[in-house]
């Protein structure tokens, strides 16, 4: 497995570029993206720690324990179960929101390749002589829960307290170490797969608010690079003529993980 492109940004309106909420590790031959679900406004989550710091810790066991022949289930599961070792006892992690991160990585094991997919994060496996296959967790778009019109436009919070980590809502890597039992998971010959593509959903918003394809957002990375891609998203959120009109924040941090499984391209 090569890595083309590995690179995250924060949004522009960050305070600092340190408090992006994304990251990415990448190894010989793994490489996982995070996305962290953040608090909402006034509501701790029964956390101290900030969602910099939660991100990191998941990146560590996850990277760990894409190092060994685990199911990727497992592999999630225990780097849930090893994060949560790592709050101490100032942290309430009962609480329904306490703050996670979206999960998405790939595996390369000897004729196989593995992917992982839980909460918004994407990825993207681009099939030898069949296109592109995206594969996104959705479930909380699906949410019948009402729409808090405030700083940001958002489901509201005691709503998704009631479905966070709970069949028939949806799951992020937090505090529950059985979310990793409802990731969407698939796996494929390694001689089947060109390249895959991970992303938070602050690049996939290309796609899903802005018309993109896939095999353009794919074949941008390629070409011209990551940095390009970031530009493309700054560009199209500047433009929007009515950013309010969508759930979620304006400007997000932006992260993408570009790979070559095979030279064999179509």
């Amino acid at each position: 497995m090569q890595i083309i492109q590995a690179a995250t940004t924060a949004a522009p309106d960050r305070a600092r570029p340190e408090d992006n909420e994304d990251a990415f590790r990448v190894g010989p031959d793994w490489a996982l993206v995070l996305d962290g679900a953040g608090r909402y406004p006034g509501v701790t989550g029964g956390c101290v720690h900030p969602i910099t710091w939660i991100v990191t810790r998941l990146a560590h066991h996850i990277g760990q324990q894409l190092a060994t022949d685990e199911p990727v289930t497992a592999v999630l599961h225990t780097a849930i179960n090893a994060t949560m070792a790592d709050h101490g006892p100032e942290c309430d992690l009962t609480d329904p929101l306490s703050p996670g991160a979206t999960v998405a990585f790939v595996r390369a094991r000897g004729e196989v390749v593995d992917w992982l997919v839980l909460g918004d994060c994407v990825a993207m496996i681009e099939r030898l002589g069949a296109g592109c296959e995206a594969v996104i967790d959705d479930r909380v778009d699906q949410l019948d829960a009402p729409v808090v019109d405030t700083a940001v436009r958002t489901y509201d919070p005691a709503h998704v307290a009631q479905a966070r980590n709970r069949p028939g809502g949806f799951w992020v890597a937090g505090a529950v170490p059985e979310a990793a039992e409802h990731a969407l998971v698939g796996s494929a010959d390694r001689e089947d797969i060109a390249r895959v593509m991970l992303c938070s959903d602050g690049v996939s918003r290309l796609i899903e608010r802005y018309g993109w394809s896939w095999p353009n957002l794919l074949n941008l990375a390629d070409r011209a690079g990551s940095q390009r891609v970031f530009r493309a998203i700054r560009q199209a959120e500047q433009a929007d003529p009515d950013p309010r009109r969508w759930r979620g924040k304006r400007h997000d941090d932006a992260t993408l993980v570009l790979a070559r499984i095979t030279e064999n391209r179509p």
